[in-house]
């Protein structure tokens, strides 16, 4: 079973506390242009956050017994797959203010075999991401509990691979004001 979870715990602090998957890109939701992204790509979307925006989508809030910051989402939705899809090796993730991600980054990141974050000429993108199940229980079972993790000191914690996409603009992250002007500069070019 291919599965994708999309990130959206966050708190939005650079754009004034808002909640970044209801935030609106040209009219539409960021939430629901992230899974639009993703759905010809897998079987199953699941969102990390407190609700599901409406979307009939399971939405996995964090939990008391895993570790803070991102990495909780990654714990809730390491719990929900393995109680309730087992099959799977492991998940994609991406963030739900990413609304350009590549239509080839499930085939391309859970290609690998190992845990993967895309990686651009700019820097990596550890939001944009392949966990396998078991690398990730056993680098989050060693985790301090309480504690805040990033994404990218688990990545590196893991030995995670970095697949390189070309297109810069896919992974762009909208954490600002200018940076949602700038994702609507890019969709009306």
């Amino acid at each position: 079973m291919r599965i994708a979870v999309i990130l959206s715990g966050g708190g939005g602090r650079r754009m004034g506390g808002a909640d970044k998957g209801a935030l609106k890109l040209l009219g539409e939701r960021m939430i629901d242009r992230a899974a639009a992204r993703l759905t010809p790509q897998v079987d199953r979307i699941l969102i990390s956050g407190p609700h599901d925006y409406g979307t009939g989508l399971t939405a996995l809030p964090d939990l008391e017994d895993g570790p803070l910051g991102p990495a909780a989402g990654l714990w809730a939705a390491l719990k929900w797959i393995e109680e309730n899809a087992p099959q799977a090796d492991g998940f994609l993730t991406a963030p739900a203010d990413g609304p350009f991600a590549p239509d080839d980054l499930f085939k391309r990141l859970s290609a690998q075999g190992k845990c993967v974050i895309a990686a651009t000429a700019g820097g990596v993108h550890p939001t944009f991401a392949w966990w396998r199940n078991d690398a990730l229980r056993a680098a989050l079972d060693a985790a301090p509990k309480g504690e805040g993790l990033s994404l990218k000191a688990l990545a590196a914690e893991i030995g995670a691979r970095r697949v390189l996409f070309a297109d810069e603009k896919a992974f762009l992250n909208i954490n600002t004001p200018e940076d949602l002007k700038r994702a609507e500069d890019q969709l009306r070019g």
